[in-house]
């Protein structure tokens, strides 16, 4: 009797990631960086004054029941940039990475031990000390962060988006947010969604061609931004690119959400931990009716074939 057996099970096993996770995640990696290269992200420096006199770099402690008061301090912006090697030429400032914190003047690398030890969270755009600050200390910091969100579409975000905010888009109104920043809505932003896919055979002997329906969910609060990433997206039909392996790589981020040592950028993993190349071999746009006068959406939608040879 023969024994059953699954086919294509990659080398991360249970827990590891599949077809789809790998889609997800190169996906956002692939557009993170496309953006960053093209400027859209902002710099904030020490002493940089905004158009309302305040310097931006300061930081704000912010309420988190995870952490006790005063331990979380925010910036500006949903999340920091955290990729190395990012390089615009022109005279442009290039994306960095936070190397420290200012308090009262002093500044504490990010290394540092004692009292003022503490956390990046690139993801959520914020420092986590060791131990509280009072509320009156000057925290600053010098950083990036990203113009465009780019997150899924199982994210709080997109469902805050979707559902949630509903009848605040309908008494026109934006959607509210906790204090904390990884429960705040943030635009513009991308949502990346993977659905229903179909196979055909790669070559005789085995091997398939599977075919995803990769859909970004485009939110702005003007037209300018939404026709901008619709228009970003839709020209990258047609484009082919390798992926890195997400069972072979070392993720980017810690517990705290801060960088990983020996980390660089997605770039790098793809030439690393190579897994499969990704061709979007067609692609479709359009804009959505908004929900009220101060959310603008669109959608992109690609075709996307990868070839799998282990099946």
């Amino acid at each position: 009797m023969c024994a059953l057996s699954f086919k294509g099970i990659g080398s991360g096993g249970f827990g590891g990631y599949e077809l789809t996770d790998q889609l997800q995640y190169n996906l956002k990696w692939f557009i993170d960086a496309g953006l960053l290269k093209n400027g859209a992200y902002n710099i904030y420096l020490y002493d940089s004054a905004s158009w309302y006199d305040d310097d931006e770099s300061k930081l704000h402690p912010v309420l988190d029941e995870r952490y006790e008061q005063g331990r979380v301090w925010e910036g500006i912006g949903r999340e920091w940039v955290w990729e190395s090697g990012i390089s615009l030429g022109s005279g442009a400032i290039n994306p960095f990475r936070v190397s420290g914190v200012y308090a009262n003047g002093s500044f504490y690398d990010k290394d540092i031990e004692g009292i003022f030890a503490h956390h990046i969270d690139y993801l959520n755009g914020r420092i986590i000390f060791d131990e509280p600050k009072n509320s009156e200390t000057d925290i600053r910091a010098e950083y990036t962060t990203r113009a465009v969100h780019v997150g899924f579409a199982d994210d709080y975000d997109f469902r805050v988006l979707m559902l949630d905010a509903v009848e605040e888009f309908l008494l026109d109104t934006m959607p509210s947010g906790t204090p904390a920043r990884e429960h705040q809505i943030w635009l513009p932003s991308i949502f990346i969604e993977i659905t229903e896919g179909k196979q055909r055979g790669l070559q005789l002997g085995g091997g398939q061609i599977k075919t995803r329906y990769a859909i970004f969910h485009i939110f702005a609060d003007n037209p300018q931004d939404r026709n901008l990433l619709m228009d970003w997206l839709d020209f990258q039909s047609r484009t082919t690119f390798w992926m890195a392996n997400l069972n072979s790589i070392t993720f980017p981020f810690d517990s705290y959400g801060n960088i990983v040592s020996g980390v660089t950028n997605w770039q790098n993993m793809t030439i690393n931990y190579p897994w499969k190349k990704l061709r979007v071999v067609d692609g479709t746009s359009s804009k959505l009716n908004s929900l009220n006068s101060k959310l603008f959406r669109a959608r992109v939608t690609w075709e996307i074939e990868v070839d799998i040879g282990e099946i």
